[in-house]
């Protein structure tokens, strides 16, 4: 089996796994499972380094969008906090 079809199934379990972690935890807000799945991502891409110098720039370029999103979640919820 190659890395880049490890790659998606590790990434489709851990993305599932996540997802049921939450939803037995009766988790409704959807900033939750956006951040959760985000960070699931993250650690799943990271493990993969093996990956050719194409395929890491894809995925470089999506974490960084993805994390980006993350951030506008934190600075949304640090300012409701403030308020």
């Amino acid at each position: 089996m190659r890395i880049y079809n490890l790659y998606i199934i590790a990434l489709a379990l851990v993305l599932c796994g996540v997802n049921i972690a939450l939803a037995a935890a009766d988790q409704s807000e959807l900033e939750v499972y956006f951040s959760a799945n985000i960070i699931a991502y993250l650690i799943v891409s990271l493990l993969y380094v093996h990956l050719n110098p194409r395929a890491k720039r894809v995925i470089g370029t999506l974490s960084g969008v993805l994390f980006g999103g993350f951030l506008v979640i934190v600075a949304v919820k640090v300012i409701e906090i403030l308020r």
